[in-house]
């Protein structure tokens, strides 16, 4: 007889990581109370992108790698074009590169390249772009992006299509027994067992599991679009560092919602359910201003479209795998840090395999590392 699981929450993680059990051998059940990438969810939104650089990262470069991998196959298998490539500027501003010369030879051992450009000639390819300020830039040939919230909905679709169980309901408690989870509490259906548990509801962990209170940091991320001349469509995805642990990033429009803009800050909390999602003028200020100056042909254009993302932040930026606090029998799949979404396939085929023939998570994911690592802010510092 099949073991049976109950994966919680349906986005990139949950999602994958149901569609991999199943197709291994197991009775999944998938569970969500909002639906595959919903807005409010860490999964939400109209893109993301996937990139390999990570400043020398060997568990995630391994992972970013084989997501590529997977998200070419199954949009070909599918037939769905899930994955679109466009390249990427990485540009350093007042700081050093380290972030991508320490990528660069990681990236080369999986085939991949980052190439250190030539100022004048980015300026010649790219007038749209001011780069007075720029003191290097490199390119990424590979980078893509992703339809976050319609990935997500293909794959809990194609997990139907291969048996899975799929409910749209909410887990509102855990009956524990002896060191394990017991069955689960549904706000519609009453209760519901299996023999092991995956938990990959995002920003509601800690609601869930209070123990995770004090690793996990939900925060909020303003993305806006732009109106911008349809020119700017075909500009490549650009990445920007510059002094201060800032990090800018711009994807072009490709579905009519304008020029994406955002940066990575994550000192608003939020909560999932009750925060209040809505424009906050410090920060479109802000993003106006950066937008502007580096692409002045955009001053003061108007806003077509807003989304409030949801970062869901482990204390040091890195991902949580890990048994629950309280049962041997559960795995949380916790800490996504705003870089989750795009190693979905790789992360969900990763738990597959652990939980068939015990391959081993990466030492790095594991909440162990919390008794003597220092904080970092987000993946970016090196």
């Amino acid at each position: 007889m099949s073991k049976s699981i109950i994966v919680v929450g349906a986005g990139a993680w949950g999602g994958w990581t149901a569609f991999h059990l199943q197709k291994a051998g197991f009775e999944v059940t998938l569970i969500d109370k909002k639906g595959p990438g919903n807005v409010d969810s860490g999964s939400g939104g109209k893109t993301r992108i996937i990139r390999l650089a990570y400043g020398g990262s060997k568990a995630y470069t391994e992972l970013t790698a084989q997501s590529f991998e997977l998200w070419e196959e199954y949009s070909r298998a599918w037939n769905d074009q899930l994955y679109h490539e466009k390249g990427a500027l990485w540009m350093f501003r007042g700081i050093t590169p380290a972030y991508a010369e320490l990528s660069v030879p990681l990236m080369k051992e999986k085939g991949f390249s980052l190439d250190l450009l030539d100022m004048d000639d980015l300026k010649s390819k790219y007038p749209q772009f001011n780069l007075t300020d720029i003191t290097s830039a490199y390119w990424e040939p590979k980078v893509a992006y992703l339809e976050a919230s319609r990935a997500c909905g293909v794959v809990a679709e194609k997990f139907i299509e291969a048996d899975g169980k799929y409910l749209k309901d909410e887990v509102i408690g855990i009956n524990y027994d002896g060191g394990k989870i017991k069955s689960l509490r549904l706000q519609e259906r009453g209760s519901i067992q299996a023999d092991e548990y995956v938990f990959a509801c995002g920003p509601w962990l800690q609601k869930l599991v209070p123990e995770m209170k004090d690793h996990i940091h939900v925060s909020r991320h303003e993305v806006y679009h732009f109106d911008a001349p349809e020119a700017y469509n075909d500009l490549p995805i650009w990445l920007e560092f510059r002094e201060g642990d800032q990090m800018y990033y711009g994807i072009p429009d490709h579905f009519g919602h304008g020029f994406k803009f955002a940066y990575d800050e994550r000192r608003w909390s939020l909560d999932p359910d009750h925060s209040d999602r809505g424009i906050t003028n410090e920060i479109l200020d802000k993003m106006s201003g950066v937008l502007s100056n580096r692409f002045p042909e955009l001053e003061g254009s108007g806003v077509l479209k807003h989304h409030t993302c949801v970062y869901e932040n482990s204390r040091d930026g890195n991902f949580i795998i890990h048994k629950l606090p309280k049962a041997n029998n559960a795995l949380m799949l916790a800490g996504s840090s705003g870089h989750g979404f795009k190693m979905g396939p790789a992360i969900g085929k990763l738990i597959s395999d652990h939980l068939t023939n015990q391959k081993a998570i990466p030492e790095e994911f594991s909440m162990t590392r919390f008794s003597t690592q220092t904080n970092r802010k987000s993946q970016y510092e090196v």
